[in-house]
Parts: structure tokens; sequence; C-alpha cells
């Protein structure tokens, strides 16, 4: 958004960085916010009309990107129907494991779930429910911290024996789509890398 290229552009103020300086995440983004909330909205043109550009130029990389992608899945789905040298199949892709939550994450997922809480939430914007959940958090001890610590070191765990798993699943699904980047059939040169999908501009 314009508020988050305001942020990047205000932390190389050199005033600012040293009023930053020291400061919580909580305070950090209080005073960028009361910055924001500030300026007058000629001051705030330039970092509306730099989103509009970004934006603009993403949604172009993004069409480049989806046909791209859909030629790149059309010559996997006809590979994966061709038999190469002893392949039969390439199969799909594997599908990589969703990487574990924080132990704040998991804190705030749970936070929400509270009627106390869900009150001070309510109406509230994006960076004001930021700032009261992260409030909320820091007041609490170690103790109180722990089973959200526990549950993501549990989780972790999970994660990392999915992970290896997955390491090897896509190791050997790539050396098959390498093989038959070899071997092309019905004269079709395959298009064996996954096109690169552009950054999304700034939120």
């Amino acid at each position: 958004t314009s508020y988050s290229l305001f942020c990047a552009d205000a932390k190389t103020e050199a005033h600012i960085r040293e009023e930053l300086s020291g400061k919580t995440l909580s305070e950090r983004s209080q005073i960028l916010s009361k910055l924001w909330e500030s300026m007058n909205e000629e001051q705030k043109l330039p970092y509306k009309e730099q989103q509009s550009k970004l934006r603009s130029s993403y949604e172009k990389e993004m069409e480049k990107y989806r046909a791209s992608l859909a030629e790149w899945k059309r010559q996997i789905t006809c590979a994966q129907h061709l038999p190469h040298h002893g392949v039969n199949q390439v199969g799909k892709e594997p599908m990589k494991p969703k990487r574990f939550p924080t132990s704040y994450s998991l804190f705030c997922a749970n936070a929400k779930t509270k009627p106390q809480i869900q009150n001070e939430l309510r109406g509230k914007s994006l960076t004001e429910r930021s700032q009261i959940l992260s409030k909320h958090w820091e007041s609490m001890n170690e103790e109180q911290k722990r089973p959200y610590q526990e549950q993501q070191s549990k989780l972790q765990l999970m994660y990392e024996t999915e992970m290896k798993k997955y390491r090897t699943d896509l190791a050997e699904w790539k050396r098959r789509i390498s093989y038959i980047q070899h071997f092309p059939q019905h004269g079709t040169s395959l298009m064996v890398k996954e096109p690169t999908k552009p950054k999304r501009f700034p939120t």
C-alpha cells in the first residue's frame, strides 16, 4: 500500500531512524502510523502514485507469468502421459509443506477467539489490531508464553520431518523432468523450468 511505501521511505530519514531507535515493534508501528495520519493528501500523493505504478507493472508481469505457467503446466501434463526410456510417468510435483507458525502467530490466533480481545479488536484498523495484539504479547511473562513456544517446537519438528520427505520427493520429480528434457517426444521441446512468479508490489 501507499502506507507501506511511506514506511520504507521514512526509515531512511535520519531523524525518524533516531526516533525509532530502541523502540519495540508496537511503538515503531505507532510512531509511523501517527506520522502518516498527520500528512495531508498532497503529501501522501507521491506514495499513492508510486503504488499505482508498481501495481500496473505487477499486473503486466503477472499476465505474462500466467501465460508462461499455463504453457509449462500443459507441457508437464503431456509429459506425464509419455513413456521415456523406462520412466512410465512423471507424476505431479510434490506439494511443499506449509511452514510452521511462530509462537506469536499461535498466540494471535488463540487470542482472537477470546470475547474480551474480540471486543478490543472490533472496528479497529489492521495497524491498530496489530498494535493491540503486540501489546498483549509483550505484557506476558515467559511462563505465559511457554505453551505457545512448546506448540511451535512440536509443529516445527513435524514441519522439518515433512520437509525432509518433500526434498527427497522433489529431487526425484526433478530428476524425471530433467530426463524428459533430454528425450523430447513428438517434436515437442519441453519447457522444463517452471516460470518465476513476479514479486508482488508492496502491501
